[in-house]
Formats: C-alpha cells, structure tokens, sequence
C-alpha cells in the first residue's frame, strides 16, 4: 500500500478548543468536515490521548478556529505539539471568547459547536456538534494541510489522526 496517497486527501488546519475547568485549551487539528448544512453541523476527531479529548468529554461543547495562510505557524506548533494537561497554550498565543468558548484570535474564522453525537475509533473520538455560532475573523486563504506540508514545511504530530510514520 502507498500510504503517500492519503496526502492527496483535502484538509485544513484548525485549533479545536474548549475549557479545562475554566481554563482554555486545544490542539491543532486538521481532520474537520461540515457534515451538514441544515442544521448547520460540524464534525472533528481528536486522538485519545490528547487532553483535549477528555476536556471536550466533560464540557459537551468546542470551538473550531480555522487558521488561514497567513496565521501565525507557531500556533500550530503551539497547540500541536504539547499537551495542554501541562501547558497553557493560550498562554502564549492570543485568544477570543467567542459564544463562551475560547478561539485563537489570529485565525480566519471560527465555528463554536455544542456535541450532539461521537463515534470512538480505536485511536480518536469523531465528535459531532450542531453549529451554535459561526463567523469570519479576518479576510485570508484557509490554510490547507498541503500547504502546511509543502510551503511552512510542517510535520504531523504523532496524535494527528493523518500522522503517517516515516520510512527510515
């Protein structure tokens, strides 16, 4: 099988948060997909082991932040590459409460959902939440996943549910 096909796969980059007993948290995430239009319906999936699981788990509610190609990259290593058990990521990269949820400011649009259903794979959890409120941020491209790959030169974070292990 050539896994490099799954590359070839539409994605974008978004931070996925929400509050770990009032305070905000997230990961970055790329696997994101409207599911439906009417009622306007969001679906992402978050690896097991990230904290944000648990704390999506336990506030039946997140916020999707759409980064766009001009965002800041370090959010993505910000919120990709440690875990907000340990870590306040919003420490370091500003946010905006939007509908009582926290959002990266410097995303291009966000989506705040409330969990109406989940589906647990055997690594992630498909959470899926009915739109409470949606809106644009700031005028910029959508980062796409390629472009993160071809263009900012990312790697994929072990947890990301499209991680491909490297052939060494």
């Amino acid at each position: 099988m050539n896994k490099s096909a799954f590359y070839q796969l539409s994605y974008g980059v978004y931070v996925v948060s929400t509050w770990d007993k009032g305070r905000a948290t997230g990961c970055t995430a790329n696997s994101a997909m409207q599911i439906t239009s009417q009622p306007p319906t969001i679906a992402v999936s978050i690896n097991h082991d990230n904290y944000t699981n648990k704390c999506i788990e336990e506030t039946g509610k997140f916020a999707l932040s759409i980064l766009g190609e001009h965002s800041d990259p370090g959010i993505i290593g910000t919120f990709g590459f440690y875990s907000g058990k340990d870590t306040d990521k919003f420490d370091k990269v500003s946010m905006e409460v939007k509908s009582f949820l926290p959002v990266a400011a410097d995303a291009c649009a966000y989506i705040v959902c409330e969990v109406v259903d989940k589906m647990e794979t055997s690594s992630h959890t498909v959470f899926l939440g009915k739109v409470l409120d949606a809106d644009i941020m700031k005028h910029d491209d959508p980062m796409t996943y390629a472009y993160y790959h071809n263009v900012i030169k990312g790697k994929s974070p072990k947890n990301a549910p499209t991680y491909i292990e490297e052939d060494i």
